[in-house]
């Protein structure tokens, strides 16, 4: 027995040994080089940048707990001047001593505001950690490239894709806020500043003190008709600041690249209300709501995936056969709040259940008792906003549920639940693009209607609230107005279908927006 113990106390001591001088060996400063010796080139520069002075900045951050913010200011950073540029290549040597003790570093192109959204250098900045070096040695080179932004998805396919997705939308009866337009917004449209809470990263990590929002009137017109904003986009997307090593809080929404990957496709599309009242009357109040979902699309146009958000969560990523839709158009149900509330407006591919919220803390969850109370599928007591190419015909058995060979499935008429059509689908445009010639294009132009044009170019949120803030004498909190979202800052649908994730949904205080069933290829209604 004493043998025996001794044995394993000795074996325990070798392997914590081991690992001690495993992790040593990994992170030691003393195995990286003293100095670097870089190339850095530009290629395919634009021609807007002509004439324009060029730098690059290499910071250096000593960050081993990348969620702590008090490491966001750099241990090191210099600066180094590439000059005016005169043609499309351009490059620039130069030796950097390492400080001694780092985690990440990132070489940032300054100079290049003018193109910022029209044509992207790749990560910007881009990031390397201690192993990298390791593996690069203390000379290497490093390109930046520029590619345009432009979608290189025709108009007509976009539009054909869109249609052929859009939803059919569910709700209460008596919801209030149903979707709308922001095109009436248009002459209204002013844009205003706001301070960035203390807390906010992006003062670290960009140097922003203020950001934008646009207020607007409230009215509701006596034609307040339902458009639905999308766009169609290669699956292969990457956004910049997503790479491993890159620290949070420096990804850049404007700066994106499409690659054609294996032709699938992503159409999102965003749901546009004029007023978010909350999961309860006490929380969450804003003016202005954008809800989204998102379907991964093979190139030959067979719906994958579908993905739904809300509250800031991914709430369903999931199989399209595990949800109803009719003639591939999703079946999607919007939720009402509790206590008279008319809710928060998250879309889910289910009816007829309920999610208690979590309000932040035991008080508040108390006091408000936020919930989510998704609609049933139900003639008398929800309505209906449909796509415009839907027939009466095709409302005479609406299949909720499985399958046909199911016992939980039924067939409803939903002829009588029609409320409205969705009078238009409103293409998103590049936002840096907007209004341009085109260079690469293949439509050869990126007119847009003058009355979502400033939207699609605006940066910030859509509403009066851009802040979150509790009014005790009012029990009520106003959360903070949607941000402008075309498909570029929509963070879960990047993640989800630039490389697909395995089945997941979000999870609150009571309750799950996950699959209610899962079906097979007799679930999608034909």
């Amino acid at each position: 027995m004493k043998l025996t113990h001794f044995l394993l106390r000795s074996l325990f001591i070798l392997f914590f040994t081991y690992q001690c001088k495993s992790a040593d060996q990994s992170f030691n400063p003393t195995s990286l080089p003293n100095s670097l010796s870089l190339q850095l080139k530009l290629s395919a520069i634009p021609k807007d940048l002509f004439g324009e002075s060029i730098s690059y900045s290499l910071q250096f951050f000593l960050c081993p707990e990348p969620k702590s913010k008090d490491c966001y200011v750099p241990i090191l950073e210099n600066r180094y001047e590439l000059g005016k540029i005169n043609s499309n290549v351009a490059s620039l040597k130069l030796n950097q001593t390492l400080p001694n003790n780092w985690t990440h570093m990132a070489i940032r192109i300054l100079g290049i505001d003018k193109v910022h959204g029209k044509f992207s250098p790749g990560h910007n900045p881009f990031w390397y950690s201690p192993d990298d070096i390791l593996k690069l040695g203390g000379n290497f080179t490093k390109e930046f490239r520029f590619v345009s932004q432009e979608n290189k998805i025709p108009n007509r396919i976009q539009e054909r894709i869109a249609n052929q997705f859009a939803p059919i939308l569910v709700f209460h009866k008596d919801k209030k806020h149903l979707p709308s337009n922001i095109e009436k917004y248009s002459q209204f449209f002013v844009s205003q500043e706001y301070q960035l809470p203390d807390k906010d990263l992006r003062r670290k990590t960009k140097g922003q003190t203020t950001w934008n929002y646009v207020s607007f009137p409230e009215f509701i017109p006596t034609k307040n008709l339902t458009h639905l904003y999308y766009h169609v986009r290669y699956a292969e997307t990457t956004v910049s600041g997503t790479q491993k090593e890159a620290l949070p809080g420096f990804r850049d929404d404007a700066n994106y690249w499409y690659e054609v990957g294996n032709g699938d496709m992503v159409v999102s599309y965003w749901i546009w209300y004029d007023w978010n009242e909350g999961p309860t009357k006490f929380g969450n109040v804003h003016q202005g709501d954008l809800e989204s979902y998102a379907l991964l699309v093979s190139k030959d146009g067979k719906p994958k995936r579908i993905l739904l958000t809300g509250h800031n969560h991914i709430l369903l990523d999931t199989n399209f056969h595990n949800i109803n839709s009719l003639k591939n158009h999703p079946i999607l149900y919007v939720a009402k709040g509790n206590m008279g509330s008319d809710g928060g407006n998250p879309t889910s591919a289910y009816g007829g259940y309920t999610v208690k919220l979590n309000a932040g803390n035991f008080l508040f969850n108390y006091i408000s008792d936020p919930w989510d109370v998704f609609p049933s599928f139900d003639p008398k007591e929800s309505i209906l906003i449909l796509p415009a190419d839907l027939s009466e015909n095709d409302l005479i058995a609406v299949k909720i549920g499985p399958g046909t060979t199911h016992s939980e499935t039924r067939f409803v008429d939903a002829r009588r639940m029609v409320k409205q059509r969705i009078e238009k689908l409103v293409m998103w445009e590049e936002p840096g693009w907007v209004n341009q010639k085109a260079v690469e294009d293949p439509d050869g132009n990126h007119q847009v209607d003058k009355t979502v044009a400033t939207f699609f170019q605006f940066q910030g949120r859509l509403g009066k609230h851009p802040r979150t803030v509790l009014k005790i004498n009012e029990l009520k909190q106003y959360g903070e107005s949607p941000e402008n979202a075309p498909f570029k800052t929509n963070i879960e649908q990047h993640y989800t279908f630039e490389r697909p994730q395995s089945e997941r949904n979000h999870t609150d205080r009571e309750g799950n927006y996950g699959p209610k069933f899962l079906g097979d290829d007799s679930t999608p209604q034909k």
